[in-house]
């Protein structure tokens, strides 16, 4: 659901196991609003202060040691690939349309902005007129809750910030969740039960 940098401290690490799992299982790897800022900052130097506020302490310390600038530089180049290449802003389904953040319900995603793709919030989640279920994280949850508006699924549940990491089914609607420190639960979406 995007936001694999800036959340954590091996950034490098989560890109390399993302790939790996790419080469074994069909994946669909969404773009969060922290992937785009960083590449931003890599691509337009003007962005970089952007990107610098939002980031994080040390959101590079994983790739070596230098000014973030010089890290920016240590990024290998198939990790950049995967963040502006294989990294999609939306994806859709039948039955739902995925994203990071969220889109206006009267707007195709393929005609929505990459940046409102990327930093809408649950506050402005609505029935899209398509009639699709919405899927997105980005709102983080910090209850450790699934936010099941019925026309938007939110499955950010803060594990940047404590929580947990969710998986959700859409087939049953079942979750899975860990924690950082080990813990796991699992469940079905009341909705529907």
């Amino acid at each position: 659901m995007g936001d694999y940098v800036d959340k954590g401290p091996d950034v490098q690490g989560v890109i390399d196991d993302l790939f790996s799992l790419s080469q074994t299982h069909a994946t669909i790897f969404l773009r969060g609003n922290h992937d785009q800022m960083m590449i931003d900052a890599y691509r337009d130097a003007a962005k970089f202060p952007i990107w610098v506020c939002l980031a994080g302490e040390d959101p590079l310390r994983s790739y070596g040691h230098g000014s973030l600038r010089e890290q920016l530089q240590m990024v290998p180049a198939e990790h950049w690939a995967f963040l502006e290449t294989t990294c999609r802003n939306y994806f859709e389904t039948p039955d739902f349309i995925f994203v990071h953040g969220g889109l206006r319900p009267e707007v195709d995603p393929a005609e929505e902005h990459p940046e409102r793709l990327q930093w809408t919030t649950l506050l402005d989640a609505a029935l899209h007129t398509s009639g699709r279920t919405v899927i997105c994280g980005h709102s983080a949850q910090r209850n450790g809750r699934i936010a099941d508006l019925g026309h938007t699924i939110c499955v950010d549940t803060d594990i940047a910030g404590g929580g947990w990491l969710t998986c959700l089914a859409l087939d049953d609607f079942e979750y899975w969740q860990a924690s950082a420190d080990g813990r796991s639960r699992c469940g079905r979406l009341s909705r529907h039960e």
